[in-house]
């Protein structure tokens, strides 16, 4: 129904709602999803709901393909508010609403300081801000990760090759002891001439 009068927009006749989203494969790539909304859009196939824009927070915002998509997932629990009121054609989400199963076991041991980020496939970030175990982790499904403990150390496991690419210069500066364990050999292949200087143990 399209509105005929100016109290149909801009909240004059609010009508808030709380959905679920049944697809986020928005053709323009907008981050847009389309949600059933509960008690108004029961009866009508997915294909046809139609696609619900998304209220970003302002350090999110998008602009000249700069910036960074919400990604709202499939199953996800929605607020929102219909722009055109009674009409209810034009879904504007709001925010999302964490239900029963949505828990994250990774965040459960420190929550609710530990801030866990994790994609579909099994990627994830952690950042801990739990007292005296404050900690940052990164890692890949295939279990490479790094992660930074509370004392400065950095731990890397690397689960398949590592290969670093340096274009200029590089220079490593140990404070400490340096060991290199290999169970296979080392190679040490230079351009140019070799030069080791140090005290013989």
């Amino acid at each position: 129904m399209i509105p005929k009068h100016f109290i149909d927009y801009y909240g004059d006749q609010t009508r808030w709602f709380v959905g679920k989203v049944v697809d986020n494969n928005d053709p323009k790539k907008l981050g847009r999803v389309k949600v059933r909304v509960y008690g108004v859009y029961d009866e009508i196939d997915d294909k046809d709901l139609p696609w619900a824009q998304i209220v970003v927070p302002v350090t999110q915002g998008v602009h000249k393909s700069t910036g960074q998509y919400i990604g709202l997932l499939v199953g996800t629990n929605v607020f929102g508010m219909f722009l055109d009121g009674p009409n209810s054609q034009l879904p504007l989400v709001i925010g999302a609403m964490p239900k029963e199963g949505d828990d994250n076991s990774l965040a459960e041991e420190n929550y609710p300081y530990n801030k866990v980020y994790e994609t579909e496939r099994g990627h994830y970030k952690e950042y801990d801000d739990t007292e005296g175990k404050e900690r940052i982790k990164e890692r890949h499904r295939s279990g490479t990760h790094y992660e930074m403990l509370e004392d400065g150390t950095l731990k890397i496991k690397v689960m398949n090759d590592c290969i670093i690419e340096v274009i200029n210069d590089c220079n490593i500066t140990v404070k400490g002891v340096t060991t290199i364990d290999s169970t296979k050999g080392i190679n040490l292949i230079s351009g140019a001439g070799v030069s080791i200087n140090g005290k013989t143990f």
